[in-house]
């Protein structure tokens, strides 16, 4: 039923004052957004709206730069060459560890969004010779993406040659059946290019220069035929913003066929095939939490507090309520920075037939405001276990550290921090995540696991792997009373 004008709402507090929608840079500009200047200052350019911008200057010199209400001409350029300019006024300036963060209004004008980024990406186009890095591959690296891109290029030669002639007539059941038969096929040798590929980045993973050269050889040779994919696709180009997100966690766990064509259905497939450790990530994690509640269980009847930070399509609370006694109930906190995965968590444990052993809340905060004071981190205050399983993978070693001590004293006397790690070793998967999709993790190694703990020297500590040996699992125990 339609609603008359009178009836309807507007928006409340701040939101009441209209700004125009805000962008971040790295999406809408390719992964490449030009440079910024004011006046003598250079930054870069984080985020874009029609009337002003937010940029970073990466400097910890707190005491330069023009302050804030400072107006003067502020320049777009990519490549050397000219965006945009016209007069705008600082309205914001803060410094912080990563330098200072600053907002800038255009003043006589309006950034021509369309044209911005058409004109960016025409420009990043012809100029790509430009970006080429001065390192080349090795040659065993050259190598095996040619060995990779043809092994790729034959089955595609050969969908090409025998099933796209017929496609038309085929039903979808039919090109998905073809392509489970073909992925079949390819599966051994795709997964042992996989461990070449891992064992000959892990090598040089270290060196940044080395590590861009090898990524940009990557994504100009195998990357561009797998991109037929749409998992390898969505990895790469990211429509949320970021890597991970609730979709790419769902293709690895239902293992199904994706896209129109046979060929696309087949790449998709093999995608799949090197994420498996996705179900076998999540089926260790809960099989850590359900030991945890068989080793506490005295009576029956018992209640754990258990949450999950990054919780994404939440799938293992199905694993854990099978592996536990029927009398036994769970209070979960869901914690993620994508609303649309609390949705599709929430949706799925309602479906869950023994639902009501489930106590479920959803938080939608970032993990720095979790490191912070706060009246709402209440909710983990005494968990049993607090449960992280793709998601420290994107700090760096302090931060990961102060993250997981932050956890530890969340949890009650006798619990648990439970944190999975993609690591680096041959059987893991450092190729195709950093180098054909640009999935930037930090893959660590057990020695680098047990160092997130070295802060909580009184707690427990142990390093467990997964079936597929591609993930390592970080337990830190706290001592009981």
């Amino acid at each position: 039923m339609s609603k008359s004008y009178e009836n309807l709402p507007g928006a409340a507090g701040k939101a009441r004052f209209f700004r125009p929608s805000r962008y971040e840079a790295s999406a809408v500009f390719a992964g490449s957004p030009p440079h910024v200047t004011f006046e003598d200052e250079v930054f870069e350019l984080e985020n874009i709206s029609a009337a002003g911008a937010g940029c970073i200057s990466r400097t910890r010199d707190n005491e330069t730069g023009t302050p804030a209400g400072t107006s003067g001409v502020l320049r777009i350029t990519q490549h050397g060459r000219e965006l945009f300019l016209g007069a705008a006024r600082k309205v914001r300036r803060v410094a912080g560890p990563g330098g200072v963060s600053v907002g800038f209004a255009l003043e006589a004008n309006r950034f021509d969004l369309d044209w911005l980024i058409r004109e960016n990406a025409s420009i990043l186009a012809r100029e790509a010779r430009e970006q080429a890095p001065d390192l080349e591959p090795s040659i065993a690296y050259k190598t095996f993406c040619a060995d990779a891109t043809a092994f790729l290029g034959g089955y595609l030669l050969r969908i090409q040659k025998y099933v796209a002639p017929i496609e038309n007539r085929c039903t979808p059941q039919e090109r998905d059946d073809i392509a489970r038969d073909l992925a079949a096929a390819a599966e051994t040798e795709w997964l042992n290019l996989i461990g070449r590929g891992n064992e000959l980045t892990a090598a040089i993973h270290t060196d940044k220069q080395k590590r861009i050269a090898y990524k940009s050889y990557t994504e100009r040779t195998v990357s561009q035929i797998l991109m037929g994919g749409p998992g390898w696709a969505r990895c790469y180009y990211k429509p949320a913003g970021y890597p991970g997100d609730y979709k790419i966690m769902n293709y690895g766990y239902e293992q199904k066929p994706e896209g129109e064509t046979v060929a696309q259905k087949f790449l998709h497939l093999l995608g799949m095939s090197a994420s498996r450790f996705v179900i076998t990530r999540m089926e260790t994690v809960a099989n850590l939490i359900a030991d945890y509640a068989h080793a506490r269980r005295k009576d029956g009847g018992e209640e754990f507090v258990i949450t999950s930070v990054g919780a994404g399509p939440a799938r293992e609370l199905k694993d854990i309520l099978d592996q536990t006694p029927e009398d036994v109930r769970w209070r979960v906190n869901l914690v993620d920075q994508e609303p649309a995965a609390l949705d599709y968590a929430f949706d799925s444990a309602a479906r869950l037939s023994e639902r009501d052993r489930l106590t479920v809340r959803g938080m939608n905060i970032s993990f720095r405001e979790m490191l912070r004071p706060s009246a709402d981190n209440s909710v983990f205050v005494g968990n049993d276990v607090i449960y992280s399983s793709g998601f420290v993978d994107y700090l760096n070693p302090l931060l990961a550290q102060r993250f997981i001590k932050r956890l530890y004293d969340f949890v009650k006397p006798g619990g648990q921090v439970i944190i999975g790690n993609v690591n680096n070793r041959e059987t893991g998967r450092i190729w195709p995540l950093e180098y054909v999709t640009d999935w930037s993790l930090y893959f660590r190694n057990e020695e680098d696991m047990r160092a997130m703990a070295r802060d909580i020297p009184e707690a427990k500590v142990s390093v467990v792997s997964d079936p597929l040996e591609a993930i390592y699992f970080l337990v830190v125990e706290k001592p009981a009373a």
